[in-house]
């Protein structure tokens, strides 16, 4: 559950509660990100131990695993684009 902080404000001098994320909270949605960038990169290995790190911390119902590994495209493999021609110079 996210905590309550109040904040004042500096125009009106009202008070308002913001919600923050807890460090449990904050650590968990670290290591979903963290999930997610193996398995965008086709890094299944990486990825099961981080969701098995997720089930420890009782944070992740179910294992995500994409349906096949993202294909990369590789860009060295690219011609170089055309170049248009600059500003035309002035004949003095």
């Amino acid at each position: 559950m996210p905590e309550q902080v109040p904040v004042r404000s500096v125009r009106t001098g009202g008070v308002d509660h913001l919600e923050v994320a807890t460090p449990e909270e904050a650590h968990v949605a670290a290591l979903r990100r963290e999930r997610a960038g193996y398995l965008r990169y086709g890094k299944t290995d990486r990825a099961e131990q981080v969701t098995a790190e997720l089930q420890r911390l009782g944070a992740d119902e179910a294992p995500q695993t994409p349906s096949q590994p993202p294909v990369l495209e590789n860009t060295a493999d690219r011609t170089p684009r055309q170049r248009t021609a600059g500003r035309a110079r002035k004949n003095s």
